[in-house]
């Protein structure tokens, strides 16, 4: 990654836009726009304010790949997509520590199980999940017995339980599910 392409990732690691840079640095927007489309070439005091302003060294302009994994936050436009297709879409809402619990925001269509999408069930899990559904209504079976969750409600399980996870509203239903796995 360009020194650039790097400036303009950290700035929207931090939810800055170019004009919040400009004010905070001193910088014009339009020269801060060149720097990071590599149309400009910065000075070195250019850099440092820059890195000033996003609170960060010089030296993490010239890192090469920065690691986006590093921040604890996951902008909507960078969420890794785990599955987008049988009519179930899962999106990453976190991106450290997944070791220790993930969370994806799920979209379902009419119908949609995990019995589809074998890669959202995977077999001999540990730990405990956690569902929560934000619309739509969903029927979760386990190895004993059988649930019907409606918007609002929420449900929490042994991970290793055989399960299936299927949409049975009218429509799409979105959710949140929680992975945590066993720390053993």
């Amino acid at each position: 990654m360009s020194v650039g392409r790097n400036i303009q990732f950290i700035r929207k690691e931090r939810g800055l836009t170019i004009k919040d840079v400009a004010s905070l640095s001193g910088i014009t927007p339009s020269l801060i726009s060149q720097i990071e489309n590599d149309k400009g070439n910065p000075s070195l005091n250019t850099l440092k304010a820059l890195a000033g302003a996003l609170k960060v060294d010089v030296v993490n302009f010239f890192g090469g790949e920065l690691d986006r994994f590093d921040s604890p936050v996951v902008r909507a436009n960078d969420r890794s997509v785990l599955s987008k297709n049988k009519g179930w879409n899962a999106y990453l809402l976190t991106s450290k520590n997944l070791d220790k619990f993930s969370v994806t925001y799920n979209i379902l269509e009419i119908g949609t199980s995990t019995e589809a999408s074998p890669e959202l069930n995977p077999k001999g899990a540990t730990g405990y999940e956690f569902g929560f559904v934000l619309s739509g209504k969903l029927r979760v079976e386990l190895e004993d017995g059988v649930y019907i969750l409606n918007e609002g409600d929420s449900i929490c399980f042994d991970a290793s339980k055989n399960h299936e996870v299927v949409n049975v509203a009218n429509t799409k239903t979105e959710m949140l599910w929680a992975l945590f796995p066993s720390q053993e």
